[in-house]
């Protein structure tokens, strides 16, 4: 029996070489021996999914809904139009949004007023529902900000006109009635207020639903987004650190501010976590030094970082003043954000203008344009959601709204014109019957002359 060399070639038939055997030299591509660093990466995070595990913590909460756009989950901003231009409905989890503004106002602080009382009243619907300790509440609100009296600042929740309140305590009174006393002649039985249910009973309720037509909508605390009335004041106000936890970020480190911010997400596990950095880099609030990019890049960077290990339990949004921002700085800012709104009021010659076309229904007059840099999730995904002078913005007295922007038009200066015009066509003719009158004499003079 003899042996042959692995490398050798087989005769076949009729002398025909057969198939070489499989080289393995140096040219043979070897097998990874383990996975590359990316791959372990994501598969790090598929394994904290949890898919098998069931639907997440938070899709039971009352203030967490599905985008409609994506499989993320979102909460609510406060405010609803602002909700419905974020495209989701609301904030998605584990993403951020940069609210500036241009000039010296500050109507951005009333959208972080809102984001925070709607915090409050997510915190005090599970309470209202049976929650008694702290993970059972679901919610809580950390404020970046030295402002010890922010708390006592926030709006409360729309309870409707006085003429409404008092509306629905009598309906209140009246569900209490049975037939019998309705049927009762007995006058202590039957008061005078209560006639009114026996008589154009079909007629009353058309009237109650006709009127419903211009009025605020009426909200629960347990709803997704409360109708805040900014007039007023939340009562009572929000407690500290029961449902808000403040955090001063100038007078300490940005490696401070963060390690307590890590150890509020940590007591707070499985609750949502909203934060939020009202008048973030105002001179008002943040020294000069907080202006280096050293700070607050640094400061943005890290919150972006905690929002990514937590991104399923917490959200983060934050308001600036853009004029007073460097635009490196701003542009360095506006790209760790994963949305970013500006706000561009109006001057004072556009809000006369506003004022004197609207001066029938002051309630029209907008106070400026709101303006779309990039959308959260969306934006990242590479599509192109940039809009300019699309919506405008109005902070009435009980609401702030946002709606499509169109260019008003001056009916009385329009009416003028016309009425111009024919008053001069009119003096026209008369100017010419004179100019014809003064000019015949002369003729005739000029004729009596010649003869």
């Amino acid at each position: 029996m003899s042996f042959r060399k692995r490398g050798e070639v087989l005769n076949g038939r009729n002398g025909v070489g057969g198939v070489r055997g499989i080289p393995t030299g140096r040219g043979l591509p070897r097998r990874p021996g383990g996975i590359p660093t990316r791959t372990a990466d994501v598969a790090a995070e598929l394994s904290q999914l949890d898919i098998r595990g069931g639907e997440s913590p938070l899709a039971g909460h009352v203030g967490v809904r599905p985008s409609p756009l994506s499989a993320n989950l979102v909460t609510s901003t406060g405010c609803g139009d602002l909700d419905k231009i974020l495209g989701h409905m609301g904030l998605p989890l584990g993403s951020s949004l940069l609210v500036e503004e241009e000039t010296t106002t500050d109507f951005s602080s009333v959208l972080c007023k809102m984001y925070a009382a709607q915090s409050v009243v997510y915190a005090r619907a599970a309470v209202s529902q049976g929650a008694t300790s702290r993970e059972e509440q679901g919610t809580h609100l950390v404020v970046l900000s030295g402002n010890a009296d922010f708390a006592r600042e926030l709006p409360g929740v729309y309870q409707g006109s006085r003429r409404d309140v008092k509306k629905t305590r009598i309906a209140e009174e009246e569900s209490k009635l049975s037939v019998q006393n309705l049927n009762d002649d007995t006058p202590q039985r039957t008061p005078t207020r209560y006639t009114d249910l026996k008589i154009a009973w079909k007629y009353k309720l058309a009237d109650e639903r006709g009127q419903e037509g211009g009025k605020l909508p009426e909200q629960g605390p347990g709803d997704y987004t409360a109708q805040f009335d900014i007039t007023t004041r939340m009562i009572p106000a929000a407690s500290v650190p029961g449902e808000i936890t403040m955090i001063n970020p100038v007078q300490q480190s940005v490696q401070t501010v963060l390690a307590q911010l890590e150890a509020v997400l940590q007591r707070h596990r499985g609750s949502l976590v909203r934060i939020l950095a009202p008048q973030f880099l105002h001179p008002a609030a943040y020294p000069p030094g907080a202006f280096a990019p050293s700070y607050a890049v640094a400061l943005v960077h890290g919150l972006q970082s905690t929002l990514r290990k937590h991104s399923g339990q917490c959200v983060l949004m934050a308001s600036t003043p853009r004029d007073i921002l460097s635009p490196m700085l701003a542009c360095q800012i506006e790209n760790l954000f994963d949305g970013v709104i500006d706000l561009d009021p109006f001057p004072q010659d556009m809000l006369q203008y506003l004022e004197k076309i609207y001066r029938a229904q002051p309630g029209k007059v907008q106070h400026g344009l709101l303006h779309v840099t990039k959308l959260p999730v969306l934006s990242a995904y590479g599509e192109m959601h940039e809009r300019r002078s699309h919506w405008a913005f109005k902070n009435g007295k009980k609401r702030f709204e946002i709606e499509e922007w169109s260019i008003p038009v001056d009916d009385d200066a329009a009416g003028e014109t016309p009425a111009a015009s024919t008053s001069s066509s009119t003096a026209s003719p008369t100017a010419s019957t004179a100019a014809s009158t003064t000019d015949r004499p002369a003729q005739s003079t000029k004729h009596s002359i010649e003869y």
